[in-house]
């Protein structure tokens, strides 16, 4: 059994998420594991002394406390150092990987010969309630690629992936708000082998004021410009700043025009399932909101794309 290094970059989760995201890691199925947790908010005096407690308790968990708030990547490339495993696998501290997540995820990395796995999850809220279940059809290998270029493939938390692509790649790089998908793609880039497991392995938390939900801009136009690159075939030789350059010029006005967008497409999304004509009346309030922000514009068309993809 091939040891597992989990990857846990933890800043203000709450005390109650990372028991229970951690509770979900130490009682896996899959039990060669170590984690490794990277606390990137040194001034938060309750979090150290739960996690240093938490080190001294456990044996296969180590704490690496930043002196200063150095980000999500070089958190996330300190751990990758650390690791010892011949697999390194994501998780967040406000996250629950389901019991058996490792166990199905090594054996899909292993059957379908890939580098790195990435899997689908169930969205859940701040009150550990289900939303709903974002279970499909595996993607592997040349389709990958393909719906790569257009969406985002299963969920950072999820991966899972051999230690050798993240020493090529040289881990994570400063691709704000899309740092997971410059390395999906640069890992595509030099031949390496992804697929995504349809199944869900993990419970992944919607929280009202997360990072992800107040830069979903500059991360929509991050990922847009990493996917051209790519599409070129210059994003591993391309510097992050050039990446990275048009997001820099976003407004105020733009941000907020966006985010009520997204907002509002989520609410759309998450009730088409259950109760098709509730999303349907909302459609036009949704149109609306498009016709403000340019950026949305080229969300929807990438949607009616993938929709299309499925007909």
């Amino acid at each position: 059994m091939r040891k597992i290094s989990v990857i846990m970059p933890i800043y203000n989760e709450k005390l109650d998420w990372i028991q229970k995201s951690l509770d979900s890691i130490m009682n896996q199925t899959y039990t060669n594991i170590e984690i490794i947790i990277i606390l990137d908010n040194p001034d938060n005096k309750e979090l150290k002394e739960f996690l240093v407690k938490k080190e001294s308790e456990v044996d296969n968990i180590s704490i690496l406390l930043n002196r200063k708030n150095l980000g999500i990547v070089k958190s996330l490339n300190k751990g990758i150092v650390k690791s010892s495993g011949e697999l390194i696998a994501r998780m967040d501290g406000d996250d629950i990987a389901l019991l058996d997540r490792f166990e199905k995820e090594v054996y899909f990395l292993d059957t379908h010969n890939l580098d790195l796995v990435t899997s689908s999850v169930e969205d859940m809220d701040e009150q550990d309630s289900i939303i709903m279940s974002r279970n499909q059809h595996d993607v592997i290998g040349k389709q990958f690629e393909d719906e790569i270029k257009y969406k985002y493939l299963g969920a950072h938390p999820t991966w899972l992936g051999k230690s050798e692509i993240f020493e090529k790649l040289g881990g994570y790089r400063a691709v704000t708000h899309a740092e997971d998908l410059d390395f999906l793609l640069r890992a595509l880039e030099q031949k390496f082998s992804i697929g995504l497991l349809g199944t869900p392995t993990l419970q992944y938390r919607i929280r009202e004021k997360s990072v992800t939900l107040s830069n979903q801009l500059e991360m929509f136009i991050n990922s847009l410009s990493a996917r051209s690159f790519y599409k070129k075939g210059t994003l591993s030789i391309t510097e992050p700043s050039k990446i990275i350059k048009k997001s820099r010029n976003i407004s105020v006005a733009d941000r907020d025009r966006y985010s009520k967008f997204s907002k509002y497409r989520k609410e759309v999304f998450y009730l088409f399932p259950d109760n098709k004509m509730a999303a349907i009346l909302k459609l036009p309030k949704l149109f609306f909101l498009i016709l403000l922000n340019k950026y949305a514009k080229i969300l929807i068309f990438n949607d009616i794309k993938r929709i299309l993809k499925r007909v």
